[in-house]
């Protein structure tokens, strides 16, 4: 039976500033199973990159602070090591590729330098052993003339090269777990799409688990196999992603599905004037106020009174479906263990198998 490779129970990361806290993430629970692709998906300012600091515990003290929770990988918890410690699995056994690769690669090193930084680090290179693994890396991730890129510095590269090079400096020491944080938002279609395929290609020959942060839902729907959504610090839903876009089942979630505009469909109504995109009315709550009932209230269509006096609870519908709504109360049943999920994994990829056999 599988276990969880990488688990997050409870966590909690709050920021302290000029008198308020702001609960940047508040609650979160997500366990990730070997090999597994996990969209992590919502508007700026839900939580999500915090989570993601919060698990490579680069959350910056102060003003922030891991208040509450555990963060097991391979059943270590991450938020009892000393920094020391912590080193060493950072960029080892997790790796986060970051969301700006000019501001996260160093301008006054060369990339040669940066990748075998981590080589000498982890995996006790000599540097001439290092310099040579780093000009493998980047031919693996597609960069032409390697043994000159390696020489160069940063800015000397354009955004989809830097943007291989972080994919390259992150799975340089083969790592368990990789985080990307919206590694595609800066690029054009044409290099996200090559982007794309190559962390997976990477993923599948790795078998690495991936956390893929984005607010891009159709980078969602074509790597991920299951989605987390959040809002205002909290998951509102998780599902696999084909049970997200065919039957969301929160408001919110429905309503980011909704504001995708649909390939091939008339920009005219039949009246002949021009259509409007859907947006979610209304912005994100205040982050220095206390939310009493739902967080989603002043936003949704489908409001209660009762949703004004408690927050809902995330519960499980079916098909292993989570959901915070009061909407969905009466179908909730028992919450499953994290075996459900890997079983329905194991399922699909039966399934993949056998078509390929018949093909």
């Amino acid at each position: 039976m599988s276990k969880a490779l990488l688990e997050i129970k409870n966590l909690r990361t709050y920021f302290h500033m000029h008198g308020y806290t702001v609960r940047a993430v508040d609650g979160v629970d997500l366990a990730v199973m070997e090999g597994e692709n996990v969209g992590i998906v919502g508007e700026s300012g839900c939580g999500k990159s915090q989570t993601a600091m919060s698990i490579m515990r680069l959350v910056p003290d102060p003003p922030g602070e891991i208040v509450d929770g555990e963060i097991l990988l391979k059943g270590k918890n991450l938020l009892k090591l000393k920094e020391e410690q912590m080193r060493k699995i950072r960029g080892n056994d997790i790796s986060m590729i970051f969301q700006e690769p000019m501001t996260s690669l160093n301008p006054v090193f060369t990339i040669g330098y940066q990748i075998s930084e981590g080589l000498l680090l982890h995996r006790d290179m000599s540097k001439g052993e290092a310099l040579a693994e780093s000009v493998r890396l980047l031919k693996m991730v597609g960069i032409s003339d390697p043994e000159e890129r390696v020489k160069e510095y940063p800015f000397q590269l354009s955004g989809g090269l830097r943007q291989r090079v972080m994919i390259a400096m992150a799975m340089a020491c083969e790592p368990s777990v990789m985080i990307a944080d919206e590694p595609t938002t800066a690029l054009d279609v044409s290099i996200q799409a090559q982007i794309l395929r190559l962390m997976r290609q990477l993923q599948e020959s790795k078998n690495t688990a991936t956390m893929f942060i984005t607010h891009d839902l159709a980078v969602i729907a074509s790597f991920t196999q299951r989605v987390m959504v959040m809002y205002a610090g909290v998951v509102v839903e998780m599902a696999s992603v084909g049970d997200i876009f065919k039957q969301p089942l929160h408001p919110y979630t429905q309503g980011l599905l909704s504001s995708i505009p649909v390939l091939g469909e008339s920009k005219y109504a039949e009246d002949g004037s021009r259509k409007t995109l859907y947006t979610i009315p209304g912005s994100l709550p205040d982050p220095k106020r206390t939310i009493q009932g739902c967080r989603f209230t002043s936003r949704c269509s489908k409001v209660m009174k009762k949703c004004y006096e408690a927050e809902p609870e995330l519960v499980f519908t079916e098909k292993n479906h989570q959901v915070r709504c009061f909407l969905y109360n009466d179908q909730v049943r028992s919450t499953p263990s994290h075996l459900d999920v890997s079983s329905s994994r194991k399922s699909r990829s039966r399934k993949k198998k056998k078509g390929k056999v018949r093909g």
